[in-house]
């Protein structure tokens, strides 16, 4: 009679095991290695004996969660008498252990290294907003006034919405979809809104990019765009750059009067009677009834954007711009497929260098004549009365989402690749500083430069009209104005150069980071995408690139309008809003301030307790004060919104707004159709509607936070699914068990 072969399931020893080191409490597991075999003569399960000595037999499903508990929640491994309070208690040996457990990589997280975090945040936050957007906001309301209330702001908003978002994506090590779900499913859609908010700015971002990319290759080639000698140029061009023929040669005995501008054109007022004597395609002439362009208005609207005549008016794609974006595409999907290690990197070079260039150009504009006069005109004229002005603060409050990217997911993306116990909280100060003195040198270098301009044309200091006429907002004051003073400075080529080269730098940095947000989304949310994240930087990269292309149209200049005036201001305040209503009213400001105690540890002098990043004080500001201001800003620019746009119906009808409008409300509509997919999958499991209101399993904090739970609450708990979407390791863990025993037994 043949002895039977028993069919009982051992872990062997040398192909899965769980060493628990004492002092540390790490947990080593090699994915690639495990194995699960069946041993016939033996029904004992071996484990390294220093460290653990099995009493019991485990089944196949208790061992199959011990795996999955590896890998995703290193709590597990705490003793399970240690209470909530013990974890976070200082000094504790609990808390010790926790910290130590919680250092375990991340499979899917490739981890940073020394101020790669940094960099990475500061490519995200520092942008081509603080150059073009910021010295022409501040200088609308009130200069010094506004850099007041800026700051306000700053603190008031910016670091606790910045500190926010680094806590909840280096805790769970997830992107923002994630970690939403895994604060409870229905709330997943508040994830994916940060993503899309992202998404929105990073398709009409990369065409701004595209048109430094024109200027750069002209700066190289050719380097023609303040000339009037192009194929493009018109019959009113003007050069200022050769004014001075004008001015000393054969006029020279005449008078300058430059009180005021002539249409939108930077040209002094030369006169002489009622002659207006400028430099015009070549020549002096008289420009008394003429209405005049300048050489680098003429290049960029008849050369790189080549506008039509209205919002709804295409003709014809502009192929140079539609090259640019392409080749941009090309050089942002390179860098993306190489992971967010080669994101950090690549920050070394497109965060420092823009600084050391900054300074150059502040050092160049400031020791230029007129430079002074240009500096009163933004911060010399205080007037306080702004600081009472609503347009102030809600103008600050948008240039500070735009500017330091808050609500839009990247910040809490690049947190989830830190390590447990990075120091976030030092970081957020860091950046907002950097951010805001990029903003403070790029006005002081911008307008010193335009009032090397105004002298040039012979503007009086005290002319605060004809200084009006100079500057211009947003993509002019870079592409128009700034680029018209340049050829001006001794050196322009050098300076032309300079100038581009960090633009594109701070604009590539920026972009990069708003597709990784996305790729890591999807690759969170579909392992396949995961496992191949070429396939994934490709995909995001192409839909990008297709969505732009309506902007490398002649009316594309007008959709690149509706694109920065709608998302870039109301969708990321409203989300900040949201997102802070979700953790601190939903989740819980206590377990939030325990979760940061527990990366953290706990204060260890009272000067941490008052200030630090667990600091009661966090507690007001989280709950009320950051969602007050932005629901208060968001509602007031909704008020003071203008029909039509810029004030001119014919060039921007109301599609324009329209469109506008539904730009900046579908990133909220995903909130509740993902609420409602949560519930319908809940209850596709068998599970009740309570539990897509749930904290998941999935959480850092579940175990600690699920003791302290009534009864009915853990009995629902207990049924939730160990998994997340998308992450299939379980399954796959059993599919290789049930394919090795049947081999086995045949």
């Amino acid at each position: 009679m043949p002895t039977p072969v028993s069919t009982k399931k051992t872990i062997a020893p040398s192909t899965m095991k769980t060493t628990v080191a004492p002092p540390t409490m790490r947990t080593t597991m090699a994915p690639t290695t495990m194995k699960t075999t069946v041993a016939p003569p033996t029904m004992k399960t071996t484990r390294s004996p220093s460290t653990m000595k099995t009493t019991k037999e485990p089944s196949m499903t208790q061992t199959t969660k011990t795996v999955q508990s590896t890998i995703t929640n290193p709590v597990s491994f705490l003793d399970s008498e240690v209470t909530a309070k013990e974890y976070v208690k200082d000094g504790g040996a609990a808390r010790k252990a926790y910290r130590d457990a919680i250092q375990v990589e991340n499979t899917d997280r490739q981890a940073f290294r020394g101020i790669e975090s940094l960099l990475s945040s500061l490519g995200q936050a520092i942008g081509l907003g603080n150059i073009w957007r910021f010295p022409t906001v501040a200088y609308q309301n009130g200069g010094t006034s506004f850099l007041i209330v800026y700051i306000i702001c700053a603190f008031v908003f910016a670091v606790p919405a910045i500190h926010m978002e680094f806590a909840l994506g280096q805790y769970a090590a997830k992107s923002p979809p994630a970690v939403f779900r895994r604060i409870m499913p229905a709330l997943e859609g508040v994830g994916w809104m940060t993503c899309i908010v992202g998404a929105v700015i990073g398709v009409y971002y990369m065409i701004l990019i595209s048109w430094i990319v024109l200027y750069i290759i002209n700066i190289f080639y050719v380097n023609n765009m303040g000339r009037c000698d192009n194929p493009w140029n018109q019959n009113n061009c003007y050069d200022g750059s050769e004014q001075s023929r004008c001015n000393k040669g054969l006029y020279s005995n005449m008078t300058a009067n430059a009180s005021s501008f002539l249409n939108t054109t930077m040209a002094p007022l030369m006169s002489s009677g009622s002659k207006r004597i400028l430099y015009i395609n070549g020549k002096c002439q008289d420009a008394t009834n003429m209405s005049v362009e300048v050489g680098t208005e003429q290049f960029f609207s008849k050369s790189v954007i080549r506008p039509s005549a209205g919002f709804t008016d295409f003709n014809s794609i502009n192929l140079p711009i539609l090259g640019a974006v392409a080749l941009c595409w090309v050089i942002a999907a390179v860098v993306l497929i190489r992971g967010m290690k080669a994101i950090g990197k690549l920050s070394y070079v497109t965060v420092i260098l823009p600084y050391f260039i900054i300074v150059s150009l502040l050092i160049c504009g400031v020791s230029l004549p007129g430079a002074k006069d240009g500096l009163y005109h933004l911060f010399g004229q205080t007037d306080f009365n702004y600081l009472y002005k609503r347009e102030t603060w809600t103008a600050a409050l948008q240039q500070i989402c735009f500017s330091l990217s808050i609500g839009q997911g990247g910040l809490m993306n690049i947190a989830s690749y830190n390590k447990k116990t990075y120091n976030w909280y030092r970081d957020v100060y860091i950046i907002v500083f950097l951010d805001t003195l990029m903003s403070i040198l790029g006005g002081i270098t911008v307008f010193s430069t335009l009032g090397f301009l105004a002298y040039e044309r012979g503007i009086n200091s005290t002319d605060i009209d004809a200084f009006n006429h100079i500057v211009k907002e947003g993509h002019a004051l870079a592409f128009i104005v700034y680029t018209e003073a340049i050829a001006e400075m001794p050196v322009p080529y050098l300076w032309y150069a300079l100038f581009f080269i960090m633009l594109f730098l701070l604009g590539i940095s920026t972009e990069v980071v708003i597709v990784e947000i996305v790729c890591s989304c999807l690759a969170d949310r579909f392992r396949y995408l995961r496992e191949r994240r070429w396939l994934t930087v490709l995909s995001v990269s192409a839909v990008f690139f297709l969505l732009g292309l309506v902007m490398t149209t002649d009316a594309g200049f007008y959709w690149f309008d509706m694109f920065d005036e709608y998302s870039t201001g109301i969708s990321a305040t409203f989300g900040t809003a949201i997102m802070c209503m979700t953790v601190f009213w939903c989740y819980g400001t206590n377990h939030f301030r325990e979760d940061i105690a527990v990366m953290w540890g706990e204060p260890e002098s009272w000067l941490a307790t008052c200030l630090g990043p667990a600091a009661y004080f966090w507690t007001l500001i989280w709950k009320f004060v950051t969602p007050v201001c932005s629901l208060l800003m968001m509602g007031l620019w909704i008020w003071e919104k203008k029909y039509p746009h810029k004030g001119d119906g014919k060039i921007y009808p109301p599609v324009f707004d329209a469109l506008g409008w539904f730009i900046a409300v579908v990133p909220f509509l995903v909130i509740p159709g993902f609420a409602i997919a949560a519930v319908i999958n809940t209850r596709r499991m068998n599970i009740p509607i309570r539990g897509a209101f749930m904290l998941q399993k999935q959480h850092p904090s579940y175990d600690r936070i699920s003791e302290q739970w009534p009864e009915w609450k853990k009995a629902i708990g207990d049924k939730l699914p160990e998994q997340e979407p998308g992450d299939d390791d379980l399954n796959m863990i059993d599919g290789l068990e049930t394919k090795e025993s049947d081999s086995l037994i045949e």
